[in-house]
C-alpha cells in the first residue's frame, strides 16, 4: 500500500550554508592578515624563500625530531605555503578562482610528496601490498606539478589582489608591506647556497636599507593603519632604523676592503636579518609568541636616548643663542661688581646680593612656571617616544658581532645599542 506524502512535513535534503556577507566577512579579519598575505606571496614566488636553512643551531635531525616550518624540505614547505595562502584569503571569496589556479599547482606538489611519503614507507617496512604506492605514483606521473604554471599562477593571484585591493589603500599598503619587508630581509644568493656562502652583492643590501628605499617601507608602514596591530608599525618603523644605523656604521665590515664583494663576517650579518625579519613579521601579525613589552635592558637603552637627546638639545641652544647667554651673564656680572664696588660694610653687600638674588629667584620661578605650562603635552609626548623606544630595541636583533671602541662610540652616538655578547656562545 502506498502512502501520499502530499502535504507532509518531509525534512529535504542537506542545505547549504547562507554565505557571509561580505562586509560581516571582513569584519572578523584578525590585524595583519594582509600583511602576513604579502609575505606568503613573496616567499610562493621565490623558490629559494621556500629552502630550509641549510645549518643551524641546534642542527636539526630528521632521524630524531619533527620539523619546524623552518626545517621544511622546499616541496613540503610549498605544500605548507599553499595551505597558508588558502587560510589567509579565506576573507576574500573574490579571489577563488586565480587561488584556484596556484592550489591546482600545490595540490600536484603534495600528491607527488604523499607518494613519496608512502615509497618510503613501503620500502621501510618491506610490505607486500604496493598497489596503493603504484597507484599514486601513476596519478602524480599524469598530471606532473610545473614550477613554470606556478609561478605564473602565483604572479596572476599577485595582480588579482591588487585589483582588489585597488579601492582600499590600508589593505593595499599592508599586502605591499608584506612583499616588501620579505624582500629587504631576504638578500638575493645563489641557487641553494646557505647563510656561509651569499651570493648576492653588499651593494644591494646596502640599498634595501637606504634613505630612500627605507622611507618607502615606513610609508606603507604608516599607511597599512588598522590592518596592522595597534602600535606594531610605530615600533617596527624604529627598529628599522636601528639596524640601518647598525649597518651604516659597520658597512667595512660587510663589504670586503675596494669591492662590492660579502666580507667574511657578512653570514653573521645576513643569519641575523633573517632571525630579524621574522620577529619583524610576528610583531606585525600579533603573534603572541613575540611580546613588544619593554625588558629593563630595553628600558636602559630607551634612557640613554633620552639623555642623550637632551644633551644634544641643550648643545644646540647654547651654539645658536650663546650671545643672549653671554650679554645675559655680563649683566649679571657687572651688577654685582657695582654693588660690592659702591655699597660700604658687609651687612649691606649681603642685603644687597639677597634683594638681586630675590629678584632673579622670582623671575625664574615665573619664567619656569611659564616653560612648565608650555611643555606639560610635551611630557607625554616624551613618554610616549621613550615607550616606543623602548618596546623598539625590545624587538630589535643586530648580529652578534664584536665592536672597536672607535664603532661603539660612534653607535653611542646615533643611540644604538650594540648586542650583549656571550662570548663562549655567540662568538665561539
Amino acid at each position: 500500500m502506498s502512502v501520499s506524502t502530499e502535504g507532509a512535513n518531509v525534512p529535504a535534503g542537506p542545505v547549504a550554508p547562507e554565505p557571509v556577507p561580505l562586509a560581516m566577512l571582513l569584519g572578523r579579519q584578525p590585524p595583519g592578515a594582509v600583511f602576513a598575505l604579502g609575505w606568503t606571496m613573496a616567499e610562493l614566488f621565490d623558490p629559494r624563500r621556500r629552502v630550509s636553512v641549510g645549518v643551524r643551531q641546534p642542527p636539526f635531525d630528521p632521524d630524531t625530531q619533527l620539523p619546524l616550518v623552518a626545517d621544511l624540505e622546499a616541496d613540503p614547505k610549498l605544500v605548507f605555503l599553499a595551505a597558508q595562502l588558502t587560510e589567509l584569503l579565506q576573507w576574500f571569496p573574490g579571489l577563488a578562482a586565480p587561488l584556484a589556479l596556484v592550489t591546482a599547482q600545490t595540490d600536484k606538489k603534495r600528491a607527488a610528496v604523499a607518494a613519496e611519503n608512502l615509497a618510503t614507507a613501503t620500502a621501510a617496512e618491506q610490505a607486500d601490498d604496493v598497489a596503493a604506492m603504484q597507484a599514486a605514483t601513476a596519478a602524480v606521473a599524469e598530471a606532473p606539478f610545473s614550477e613554470t604554471d606556478l609561478l605564473a599562477a602565483v604572479a596572476g593571484l599577485n595582480q588579482a589582489i591588487l585589483d582588489e585591493f585597488a579601492d582600499d589603500p590600508e589593505r593595499l599598503a599592508a599586502y605591499q608591506l608584506g612583499l616588501s619587508l620579505s624582500d629587504l630581509v631576504w638578500v638575493p644568493r645563489a641557487e641553494g647556497s646557505g647563510l656561509e656562502a651569499p651570493a648576492g652583492k653588499p651593494s644591494a643590501l646596502f640599498g634595501l636599507f637606504s634613505r630612500a628605499h627605507l622611507s618607502t617601507v615606513q610609508t606603507l608602514l604608516s599607511g597599512a593603519g588598522q590592518q596592522l596591530p595597534g602600535g606594531a608599525a610605530t615600533i617596527v618603523s624604529r627598529s628599522l632604523d636601528n639596524w640601518a644605523d647598525w649597518i651604516d656604521v659597520n658597512t667595512a665590515r660587510i663589504a670586503a676592503a675596494g669591492a662590492d664583494a660579502w666580507s667574511a663576517d657578512a653570514g653573521t650579518v645576513l643569519q641575523a636579518l633573517r632571525v630579524q625579519g621574522w620577529i619583524w613579521r610576528s610583531v606585525l601579525t600579533a603573534d603572541p609568541g613575540v611580546t613588544v613589552q619593554p625588558s629593563m635592558s630595553a628600558w636602559v637603552q630607551a634612557a640613554s636616548s633620552l639623555v642623550r637627546a637632551a644633551r644634544m638639545m641643550t648643545v644646540t641652544i647654547l651654539r645658536r643663542f650663546w650671545p643672549i647667554v653671554l650679554i645675559a651673564l655680563v649683566v649679571l656680572g657687572g651688577l654685582l661688581a657695582l654693588i660690592i664696588a659702591n655699597l660700604s660694610g658687609v651687612s649691606q653687600v649681603w642685603a644687597s646680593l639677597v634683594t638681586v638674588g630675590a629678584i632673579l629667584g622670582t623671575g625664574g620661578y615665573g619664567l619656569s612656571n611659564g616653560v612648565s605650562s608650555s611643555f606639560q603635552g610635551v611630557g607625554y609626548d616624551v613618554w610616549t617616544a621613550a615607550k616606543t623606544d623602548a618596546s623598539a630595541w625590545a624587538v630589535t636583533w643586530l648580529p652578534a658581532m664584536s665592536a672597536t671602541a672607535a664603532q661603539r662610540a660612534e653607535l653611542d652616538r646615533r643611540g644604538v645599542a650594540a648586542p650583549q655578547l656571550r662570548k663562549h656562545l655567540d662568538l665561539g
